[in-house]
């Protein structure tokens, strides 16, 4: 099956721990298999939020 094509990027919002572990399972299962994504990524963990 072809995968879907995206013409706008979707912004990947990582937080701590459970959210990076749950957003992963979500990629690979559900969008990876069917969408060529194209993301801009923003790491929201609180050790890059007290660096930034």
């Amino acid at each position: 099956m072809k995968k879907i094509q995206m013409n706008v990027p979707l912004v990947e919002m990582d937080g701590d721990e459970m959210t990076r572990i749950i957003w992963k399972s979500i990629k690979e299962i559900l969008l990876q298999p069917y969408i060529e994504l194209k993301t801009e990524y923003y790491d929201l963990g609180l050790k890059k939020r007290d660096e930034t």
